[in-house]
């Protein structure tokens, strides 16, 4: 028997800790390239995905380091060519599975980003 939700999730707000925002906001940049769509606080960044929700940014020192994200791309090859442009290089193995493409990047705090391609 299935149960129906009580309510529906109607998006989704992922969030990673950092000590420092200046160097989060930089490195997230890079990464998802583009600047943040929003600053609504001194400690909170925004990037919106489109339908795929928001990731933010959130200065919490204690957190920072502890947080893990997993973006779904298009085209993972072409990121890591774009990255590499810029000097973030990082390995991505294109027989992990018959389904995804995945690689992993960490952001200064050490907080974990993982990239994935749906095969």
């Amino acid at each position: 028997m299935t149960t129906q939700p009580q309510h529906e999730i109607v998006g989704v707000l992922a969030g990673l800790a950092t000590s420092d925002m200046d160097r989060g906001i930089d490195w997230l940049t890079m990464v998802l390239g583009r600047e943040p769509t929003a600053r609504p606080m001194p400690i909170l960044a925004d990037w919106a995905l489109g339908a795929a929700g928001t990731l933010q940014l959130v200065h919490d020192a204690e957190r920072a380091g502890g947080s893990m994200v997993t973006l779904q791309v298009a085209d993972l090859a072409a990121v890591a060519e774009r990255l590499a442009d810029r000097g973030l290089e990082f390995p991505y193995d294109e027989t992990t599975s018959q389904r995804v493409k995945f690689a992993q990047l960490t952001d200064p705090d050490g907080n974990s980003v993982t990239l994935v391609e749906a095969k």
